[in-house]
């Protein structure tokens, strides 16, 4: 059964904004400034499905670029005090798309979310050398293990060392671990073999609008 849903932008190009990939346009709006508006959006989107969907939990993803912002910090935790129901039903993933430059203000944004019952998750962990540096820093509920690994796990003794490490390691700092990328039984067996408790991918859904929408 689903634990929750990840909100995923998908920009529709148009000929004043040719950036079709989530990747392209997520860069673009960093690089003019716009990443926690951006952010913030996609967050009061998360609430509105989270409200509109009984039970339903959503994660929605956050840049180090607002991760270290004191300000959204604010705004967020002043929306979670206010309609305290809507921790539990939300999950925050921190993404590596930009470095994290003032850990301090970051390590105070993950605790306050924590301490008002918000999960936090480190996103895409294997991809990028900050992930590991992120789970020294903050302490997270969950740790996404990164869709390359989980495609070739079931060819690769390799792959599965490299999935089972991370899994020791996410369980050493009291993480739950969910693999992405998984598309047949067999990927899913061996993630469950692997110590891996939750799993994303297509044998489980594919993408559509988010519940409640």
């Amino acid at each position: 059964r689903a634990h929750h849903y990840e909100a995923l932008l998908r920009p529709i190009p148009t000929p004043a904004n040719p950036y079709g990939e989530p990747s392209e346009f997520l860069a673009l709006a960093e690089t003019v400034g716009l990443s926690e508006a951006l952010d913030w959006a996609v967050v009061e989107t998360a609430c509105e499905a989270a409200r509109a969907a009984a039970g339903a939990r959503i994660a929605c993803n956050l840049s180090g670029l607002t991760l270290q912002n004191p300000a959204f910090r604010q705004q967020l935790c002043a929306l979670l005090e206010a309609s305290p129901d809507l921790a539990g039903r939300l999950l925050v993933e921190i993404t590596e798309t930009a470095e994290i430059e003032d850990e301090g203000e970051a390590i105070r944004t993950v605790d306050a979310l924590r301490g008002l019952g918000l999960p936090v998750c480190i996103d895409d962990f294997g991809a990028g050398a900050a992930a590991f540096r992120y789970l020294r820093l903050f302490r997270v509920d969950f740790v996404k293990v990164d869709g390359i690994y989980v495609t070739h796990a079931v060819e690769s003794d390799r792959d599965r060392g490299f999935i089972a490490a991370m899994v020791d390691l996410a369980r050493t700092v009291g993480a739950r671990v969910v693999a992405e990328k998984i598309e047949t039984e067999a990927q899913a067996a061996l993630m469950q073999e692997l110590g891996v408790t939750f799993g994303q991918g297509f044998l489980f859904g594919r993408p559509g609008a988010l519940p409640g929408q």
